[in-house]
């Protein structure tokens, strides 16, 4: 079984996985937070990272990823319809709901501060694919709504990583905050679900939720 390191990095949580084959990060936090990722590497001893997949392209989930590849060489992978939005430098939140509306007016003050480096991927994978010819077995999930390219990325040991598919608070549920594409939201979810999933790591929580849980949910 892989090793998985949570860890805070700003706005957001990568998500460390240490293998026989390789390190390998899911999401890179914030801008400017590659120093949170690089201690843990060193607290356990490797520096072997290969590859940073992120499961969207929004300021806390992408924003340390051009850093974190130039100072590893790492390769950075996303699908193929956010891949522009990252080259671009773009975080596009879409419209919101409930009291999602405080992210625009705050990401365009922590951008002020902390600007979102142009981050093109060095691949692109949609739905279905592997990452295995990077030495990491794990499945592509196309998940949109909360943006185009929004993907979960499921191992097989059945540890899926949902970015932001799901929220955590006050409970788990489905996104009903932020979306580009409100209607694909729970078609994603069904997706989610049909992985069949153990445990669940979402893209604002250090604590995975319980696959049986996942099953529950409905929109």
């Amino acid at each position: 079984m892989p090793q998985i390191h949570p860890i805070s990095c700003g706005l957001g949580i990568a998500f460390l996985v240490e293998t026989s084959h390789g390190l390998f990060l899911v999401d890179s936090g914030s801008p400017d937070q590659e120093d949170p990722v690089l201690k843990k590497m060193n607290e356990i001893g490797r520096h072997d990272l290969k590859v940073i997949w992120i499961t969207h392209a929004h300021y806390d989930h992408y924003g340390s990823a051009s850093a974190l590849r130039n100072l590893t060489g790492a390769l950075i992978g996303v699908h193929s319809e956010d891949a522009e939005s990252m080259a671009a430098s773009r975080s596009s939140l879409g419209t919101t709901h409930r009291y999602g509306f405080i992210y625009p007016p705050a990401q365009k003050l922590v951008n002020y501060f902390h600007p979102l480096p142009a981050t093109p991927p060095d691949f692109i994978l949609d739905d279905g694919d592997t990452l295995e010819r990077y030495g990491f077995e794990a499945l592509v999930l196309h998940t949109p709504g909360h943006t185009p390219g929004h993907t979960c990325l499921k191992l097989v040991e059945n540890i899926i990583f949902a970015g932001d598919l799901l929220g955590g608070f006050p409970k788990p549920a489905l996104q009903s905050l932020l979306a580009t594409n409100w209607d694909l939201l729970p078609k994603s979810l069904l997706t989610l679900q049909a992985a069949d999933p153990e445990w669940v790591y979402i893209g604002h929580s250090l604590q995975p939720i319980d696959g049986e849980l996942i099953q529950k949910m409905v929109f």
